[in-house]
């Protein structure tokens, strides 16, 4: 089949999928199936999740910075674009969004993304990389597993820029949740050191 013959997906073929129980994102008009995530992306994940618990709150109590929604394996729409992204991890800053980002597809443009490579990596690297540059999303993580680096983007007007690159055994304090000092080890769903 020819390029131009090819159906191209919607939102809606996403939809029926999503309601099957299929975990199955919409890029570019394709519909791109994830693979069950292995052990070490899982932990990952789990572990960026508590890493970022004392944001995802209202802010200024408890001595906890608050102010973002954060989630997990979240199917994103971006406007204009035949795309239904489902982001390893996702936030919202909470003076940006007063209300929790709902439904099986949120419209509400993030201002964080994390992407832990793995099977899809390509569209990770490539494809969402720029919609989400086009929709002006501020910061984009990547979790390369293989090559044991988190590189933390942001963006500006010509594309992302690389402004920290860290591995397991260092601590830093990334953007944009600086207030806080990570162990980068646990990031990657090990024990802190």
């Amino acid at each position: 089949m020819t390029e131009q013959a090819k159906k191209f997906a919607s939102i809606d073929d996403l939809l029926f999928l999503i309601d099957k129980g299929e975990r199955a994102e919409l890029v570019d008009g394709e519909i791109v199936y994830k693979a069950i995530p292995n052990a070490e992306h899982g932990f990952s994940a789990t572990k960026i999740a508590q890493s970022l618990s004392p944001f995802d709150r209202k802010g200024g109590g408890g001595g906890f910075p608050g102010g973002w929604w954060i989630g997990t394996e979240i199917h994103v729409s971006y406007e204009g674009r035949p795309n239904g992204f489902l982001h390893d991890l996702v936030g919202w800053r909470r003076d940006h969004h007063t209300e929790k980002p709902k439904g099986a597809i949120v419209t509400a443009r993030p201002d964080w993304v994390c992407e832990i490579l793995s099977t899809n990596r390509a569209n990770d690297l490539v494809t969402k990389k720029w919609v989400l540059h086009e929709h002006r999303v501020e910061f984009f993580w990547l979790v390369d597993m293989e090559r044991q680096v988190l590189s933390v983007l942001r963006w500006n007007e010509k594309g992302y820029t690389t402004i920290a690159d860290v591995k397991p055994g260092q601590k830093s304090r990334l953007e944009p949740f600086s207030e806080i000092e990570m162990d980068v080890s646990v990031l990657f769903g090990g024990d802190p050191d």
